[in-house]
């Protein structure tokens, strides 16, 4: 069979019969022949309309509203559609003033809320409040909890009827908080057994031992920084604290993820980066690998990503220049040299007994603004400032390793015209019932695609357009926009639009918080 009419065409949008529909009172327009979409009105970007995939149940859509119960108390609206995007219900709860979703988990048809104080807000420090909702009845259940100051989440996980929080304190060690969501027990207890500084980077649940294993990073010495791991049973005891060595003092270990193996065997998947040459966390130069059995660490391997076959697409181009004239001047090959890429990583994907890495390299843009200034004899001159754009994403990164920490194949691709002044990852992966795979990302109306199968490229770069509400619509504007999975084949495309009905005698715009359905096919 011919590979492209697999995939052919990429995206599919998926149609319905039925009427319109209501979201929190606004009109959603939704009629046959239309693509399934909500649009909800909104008066800018700052509003605060998310959403919130739930697999098969539905999507849940959520925003604070303006309306309080009290002094202390504002009202959060969730309204749960179904797979078509028709509403199914809407529901109010009161929350403290101030609170935020900060993350969230979803178990089976349980999904779990963590709400932490704002950073923008002063007087609430250290509140939190665990919010959970059962999918399918639409019934909402809740408690509140104190936390040792002004905390950065780092993970939050659930197991049945405990939830997990990590996170850092500054200038203290990590902390994990232990919530028996049941009983009402709350436990925090300090990552380090010495009491240093430390911060959490992640942390994975053996539940079937209960035991938590993390890792954090120490600093040692004035720049140089070492990432432990650590291994804790649910009470809070830690059981070991073991350094994860990089061979060489030279390197340093950022963006570490655990993979459990079997209960005596751990995989680790990280970065690595120059020790002390960037003091940023998300700078990398190639990828660290090692396993770890009964405690011991066996298997490491370092890979410069100048030795990957696609290094000319992960690292910035105006980098690979100035690295190509090194290794000229100095006669020595290309991967002699480290490059720094500053990377957002992605939780690794478990497929066809194969752990994927998957990251999005960028660069921060800025702009030059010019001002006229005056001395202190008032003669003029002309001051220039740079101007913080945004992140402009520039490709994604796609890596295959087998369970002992091998490099079995890698991938790239190309991401354009996205820039962004929040790091959240943008890229998503499709992994067809074959070994087929897609790697897809929303921006400016439109979904970009390319079909790759393993090291090899199935089908280019490619675009479709993201169908509006109206034929006659046309886009004037998009922000804060992203592409999720949803279930099976089905993705959902949501953000901020500007939109004018071409056919309109009125010069009017609307801007609209929307989401759509997407597959592929």
């Amino acid at each position: 069979m011919n590979k492209k009419s697999i995939f052919c065409p990429f995206l599919v949008f998926l149609l319905f019969s039925g009427p319109g529909s209501q979201s929190q009172g606004q009109q959603a327009s939704l009629s046959i022949d239309k693509p399934v979409r909500v649009e909800i009105p909104a008066r800018s970007t700052d509003e605060t309309y998310h959403i919130i995939p739930l697999n098969s149940t539905g999507v849940l859509l959520y925003f604070r509203s303006v309306e309080t119960v009290n002094d202390s108390l504002t009202k959060w609206y969730f309204s749960l559609y179904d797979q078509n995007l028709h509403p199914i219900w809407v529901k109010s709860i009161p929350v403290r003033t101030g609170m935020e979703i900060r993350d969230y988990y979803l178990e089976h048809e349980m999904l779990t809320l963590l709400f932490l104080a704002s950073e923008k807000v002063k007087g609430i420090t250290g509140s939190e409040m665990i919010v959970r909702l059962d999918c399918k009845s639409g019934k909402f259940s809740g408690n509140r909890h104190s936390l040792s100051g002004n905390v950065i989440p780092v993970e939050f996980l659930v197991s049945q009827d405990h939830t997990f929080l990590g996170y850092n304190l500054k200038n203290e060690p990590a902390h994990i908080q232990v919530i028996d969501l049941e009983l009402g027990k709350v436990a925090d207890y300090p990552l380090t057994s010495s009491g240093t500084m430390s911060n959490l980077t992640g942390f994975i649940l053996d539940t079937l031992n209960s035991i938590l294993y993390a890792t954090i990073r120490k600093p040692v010495l004035k720049k140089h920084i070492v990432c432990d791991l650590l291994k804790m049973n649910f009470a809070g005891t830690i059981l070991s604290e073991t350094e994860i060595s990089t061979v060489s003092p030279l390197w340093e270990i950022r963006n570490p993820q655990l993979i459990l193996v079997n209960p005596d065997e751990l995989l680790v998947i990280a970065t690595y980066s120059v020790s002390g040459k960037n003091g940023s966390l998300t700078s990398s130069s190639g990828f660290f690998t090692c396993r770890f059995r009964n405690g011991i660490q066996t298997d490491i391997h370092l890979l410069n990503f100048l030795d990957l076959k696609n290094f000319q697409n992960i690292v910035a181009e105006k980098d690979l220049i100035a690295i190509k004239k090194k290794a000229l001047k100095k006669n020595r090959p290309i991967n002699y040299y480290v490059p720094e890429v500053n990377l957002l990583v992605h939780p690794v994907i478990f497929h066809h007994d194969q752990v994927i890495f998957m990251g999005e390299s960028y660069v921060p843009e800025y702009h030059p603004e010019n001002f006229t200034e005056f001395d202190f004899y008032g003669r003029p001159y002309i001051n220039t400032y740079n101007v913080f754009d945004g992140y402009r994403y520039t490709s994604a990164i796609i890596a295959g390793f087998d369970k002992t920490g091998n490099l079995k194949w890698n991938n790239s691709m190309e991401i354009r015209n996205l820039i962004s002044t929040e790091l959240i990852p943008k890229v998503n992966l499709f992994c067809s019932y074959s070994d087929t795979m897609v790697l897809c990302y929303s921006s400016e109306a439109r979904i970009a695609s390319k079909i790759i199968r393993e090291n090899e490229v199935v089908e280019k770069l490619d675009f479709s357009g993201i169908e509006q509400m109206n034929p006659e619509d046309k886009m004037l504007s998009d922000s804060k926009n992203y592409m999720v999975p949803w279930y099976g084949p089905f993705f959902l495309c949501y953000g901020y639009q500007e939109i004018k009905n071409i056919n309109s005698s009125e010069d009017k715009k609307r801007l609209v918080y929307y989401f759509t359905k997407v597959r592929f096919d």
